[in-house]
C-alpha cells in the first residue's frame, strides 16, 4: 500500500476524535432512517384509509415506503460527501507545507503521483468508512420492496466517483493555496460550484436553449412529445449523477411524499425525452395517458 497513505491513515485512526464522529454520524443517521419510516408510514396510512383500508397502509404501500427511505438516505449520504470531503483534502498539501514538511516528501524516494495519490487515499478514507458504515440502513429499502440491489450499487458507486472527483479538485486547490484557510475556502467555493452552479447553468440552458418542442407545444398522434436533448451542465454535477444511476426516470410512479429526487428526475427527464398524455408535469411524479381520459 502507499507508504503516504499508511502513515496519515494510523495518525488519523490513531486519535480518539475519529470513532467518537463516527459513532454521532451512525446514529444521526439512524435517527433520520428512522424518521423517514414513520414519515412513510404515516402518509401510507393516511392515503389509503379513505378508501378503506385504515391500518394496513404501511403493508400494501411497502414499495413506495422503500423508494422514499432509499432516496432519503443517498440524498443524506451524498449530502456528507460534499460537506466533508473538500475539508479533508483542502489540508493535505498546505498543511504539509505549513508544517514545513513537504520539501522532505519531495526529496524522498516516493515519485509526486505516489504523493499525490497516497494523500488522496487519506483524504477519502475517512468519507468512506463513514459510507460504509451506513450502508447497513440501505438494507430496509431493499426488504420492503420497490428498490433492487442494481440501484443501490449504482448509486454507492456514483457516491464514490463524487468522492474522488471532489476530493481531487480540492486537492488541486490545496496545492496552489497559500494558506490552509484559503485552501478551504476555496475548496467549498468549488463543491459549492459543482452542485449549485451546474444547477444555475442547467437553468440558463433550459432559459437560453430551449428547444421549440417542449412536450407542451408539440404533439405527435394526439400525445404530448419531447424528443429530449444534451445538457451538458448535468454532466457534472454530483446529485444528478447518482439520482440518473438509482432510478429509472421513465417509471410512472405516484409519490406517498415529496421526493427529493423529484426536481432532479424533471431534469433527467428532459435529457431523456417523453411521449406521454396531454397532461403531465415535468415536475412531478406521474402522467396521465390522454387516451384513457
Amino acid at each position: 500500500m502507499n507508504p503516504v497513505a499508511i502513515r496519515e491513515l494510523e495518525e488519523r485512526f490513531r486519535t480518539v476524535r475519529s470513532p467518537l464522529l463516527l459513532s454521532v454520524w451512525v446514529l444521526v443517521a439512524g435517527a433520520l432512517t428512522f424518521l423517514a419510516y414513520l414519515l412513510a408510514r404515516s402518509a401510507a396510512d393516511a392515503a389509503l384509509s379513505d378508501v378503506g383500508f385504515a391500518g394496513i397502509g404501511s403493508v400494501l404501500a411497502s414499495n413506495s415506503m422503500g423508494v422514499f427511505i432509499f432516496e432519503m438516505i443517498m440524498v443524506l449520504l451524498m449530502t456528507g460527501v460534499v460537506f466533508v470531503v473538500p475539508g479533508q483534502a483542502a489540508v493535505t498539501i498546505v498543511g504539509e507545507r505549513d508544517r514545513q514538511t513537504l520539501q522532505l516528501l519531495q526529496v524522498s524516494q516516493l515519485s509526486a503521483t505516489s504523493v499525490v495519490v497516497g494523500k488522496l487515499i487519506s483524504s477519502l478514507s475517512y468519507i468512506l468508512l463513514l459510507v460504509v458504515a451506513t450502508t447497513p440502513l440501505l438494507v430496509i429499502p431493499v426488504l420492503l420492496g420497490g428498490v433492487t440491489i442494481g440501484q443501490v450499487a449504482g448509486a454507492l458507486g456514483m457516491l464514490i466517483a463524487a468522492s474522488v472527483m471532489i476530493g481531487a479538485v480540492s486537492m488541486w486547490v490545496s496545492a496552489r493555496a497559500k494558506s490552509v484557510q484559503g485552501a478551504v475556502l476555496g475548496s467549498y467555493l468549488w463543491a459549492a460550484m459543482l452542485v449549485f452552479g451546474t444547477l444555475a447553468l442547467l437553468a440558463g440552458e433550459f432559459l437560453l436553449f430551449a428547444p421549440d418542442d417542449t412536450g407542451r407545444a408539440r404533439f405527435d398522434g394526439g400525445r404530448a412529445r419531447d424528443d429530449g436533448r444534451e445538457l451538458y451542465m448535468a454532466w457534472i454535477n454530483p446529485y444528478l449523477g447518482m439520482i440518473d444511476a438509482s432510478s429509472d426516470t421513465l417509471t410512472i410512479r405516484e409519490e406517498l411524499l415529496f421526493s427529493p429526487y423529484v426536481p432532479f428526475e424533471g431534469v433527467l427527464l428532459k435529457r431523456q425525452g417523453y411521449a406521454y398524455g396531454t397532461a403531465f408535469d415535468l415536475a412531478g411524479s406521474f402522467a396521465i395517458d390522454s387516451d384513457n381520459t
